[in-house]
Formats: C-alpha cells, structure tokens, sequence
C-alpha cells in the first residue's frame, strides 16, 4: 500500500532540518527546536497557548514553549522519524523555569517527608531518572492527596484541551530546569539524526 504523500510544507521544513545536521548539535537544536515558528499554530494563537500556560504558574512566556512535531511539523524521535504532524498528534509544552522547578521539586520533598508518603518503586525511579537530567514530568509526582499539585497540573491542561481553543489536539507539559537541561535532552534525537545520516552515507 502506497502511504500518504507529505505535506509539501513539510516536506520543505523536514529537507531544511537534514540539511542543517552538519551543523553543531547545540545549533541545530536552538535553530530547529527551540526558536522558530510553531507549526501546530499561527503566532497570535501559539502566543495566546504561552500566556495561559504562563499564567497559571505564574512565569514568564518566553519560559513556555511548544516541542516536538507540533513545533517542527514533523517527528525526529527514532520510532517516528521524519512522521509529519497530523490530527492526532499531542501538543508538547516545555515549560523552562528554574524557579517553578525548585518549588515542584521542594513540594514533592515535603511531601515525602511531613505525609511519609512513598511512591509506587517504578513511578518513583521514573521520577528520579527524570529529575537526575534536569526535568520533572508530572505523571511521575507524588499522587498522594496532600500533594494536589498533580492533580491540578493534569486538570488544568485537560482544561486547555478540552477548551476547543487548540482543537483537536491533547495538551501535556513537562517542567525543566534551564535551558540548558532543555536543550540536553532534544540533543539526544537530534544526534541519532546526524548518525542516521553519516551511516547511509557508509552504505
């Protein structure tokens, strides 16, 4: 069966992106990643997603960030290389904030200490790993009731996808703690990229 052409947009921003993998990972990364337009939004509406988000938990917009295919109308995660973003894809937000960072990681420590309570072992390594490269996902957080946090962070980006103001797609954030940890971690696909491509060269 023959698949679905690309978008030829997406094309476009997919042959510019390999194009750029003889540059510096970091540049690549920054350039592709981090600034640049969204593709999931035009700007007034991606900038309206920012302030929202910023709102909520009291930040600045520029702390607020679409990743992901969303972001470069395409996937560069190696089970979906080169996929285009589409109408079920998630909306990927990366929220950048030192100090948002402190206080989620210092609420989940209270958390443990003053309630006794323990994770599941496997949320909690999850966690852990997570939180050792810089960032916390907030499916991993103590799901405990006197650490409403979780539930509040799920609720208000169910909120957001449920508002009909980015439909169709779902909302989910993860929280980092600077940009450099950020850039880190997009590194990882970026560099699987470059190697993919110095590989066929071989062939």
């Amino acid at each position: 069966m023959q698949e679905n052409p690309i978008d030829e947009k997406i094309q476009q921003r997919i042959d510019k992106f390999r194009l750029d993998l003889h540059l510096d990972v970091p540049k690549i990364v920054r350039k592709h990643i981090i600034f640049g337009d969204c593709w999931a939004f035009d700007n007034d509406r991606y900038f309206d997603l920012k302030v929202q988000v910023a709102d909520q938990f009291y930040i600045h917009p520029s702390e607020v960030l679409v990743v992901g295919s969303a972001r470069m109308g395409f996937s560069v995660a190696p089970t979906k290389r080169y996929q285009p973003f589409h109408n079920s894809s998630d909306i990927d937000v990366a929220i950048v904030s030192p100090s948002l960072f402190d206080k989620v990681w210092q609420q989940a420590l209270e958390c443990k200490e003053s309630s006794g309570y323990f994770w599941d072992v496997e949320e909690s390594v999850k966690f852990k790993d997570y939180l050792f490269r810089g960032w916390i996902r907030p499916d991993k957080l103590p799901s405990a009731d006197s650490f409403p946090l979780r539930r509040e962070w799920k609720e208000f980006f169910r909120g957001l996808t449920r508002s009909g103001l980015y439909s169709p797609y779902k909302l989910a954030a993860g929280l980092y703690k600077s940009w450099y940890h950020i850039e880190r971690y997009q590194s990882t696909c970026v560099k699987q990229c470059q190697q993919d491509i110095q590989a066929k060269r071989l062939i």
